[in-house]
């Protein structure tokens, strides 16, 4: 047996890096989930508004936005669905192509824009702001690499 392995007590309490951001992950959720639920949306289309937000014009292909999320279509399609079904999105059939969906926010979506983001930072400044500046943006620029490494295939493809 490993050195290490001996002082293991559990996935998430674990010396390793995956307990401690699968167990963050959940808490951040876990966090929002109730100051989303008051803006009308969930964790997921939240999540989903925010790259449509950060999209030229709040505009994507449905696939795309769904690959953005790193969801399966069937999960991306739900929370589209449920968004569209809310009014904060709209769908249509791009007119250069009849197979591709378009995906829009509405003015309903721009609006709560400035609610959602204010969430976000309110929960990262609770996280971030004992650990200080230096520390977060070293942290940050770790997980950065990870996810980048992470989302190149192992042969190098992408």
């Amino acid at each position: 047996m490993k050195e290490h392995e001996a002082t293991r007590s559990g996935f998430a309490d674990g010396p390793h890096v995956l307990g401690a951001v699968t167990l963050l992950a959940r808490l951040v959720q876990d966090e929002l989930a109730p100051r989303l639920a008051e803006l009308g949306l969930t964790f997921a289309e939240a999540v989903a508004m925010v790259r449509l937000w950060q999209a030229p014009g709040g505009t994507l292909g449905q696939s795309e936005l769904i690959e953005k999320l790193a969801v399966s279509r069937a999960s991306g399609s739900l929370v589209l669905s449920e968004l569209e079904a809310n009014g904060f999105i709209t769908r249509s059939i791009d007119p250069s192509d009849a197979r591709r969906q378009v995906v829009a926010l509405s003015d309903q979506g721009t609006a709560v824009q400035s609610a959602v983001h204010a969430e976000f930072e309110a929960v990262e400044a609770r996280l971030f702001d004992p650990i200080g500046s230096d520390a977060w943006k070293t942290t940050y620029g770790s997980l950065r690499s990870a996810i980048e490494s992470l989302l190149v295939a192992p042969d190098g493809d992408e």
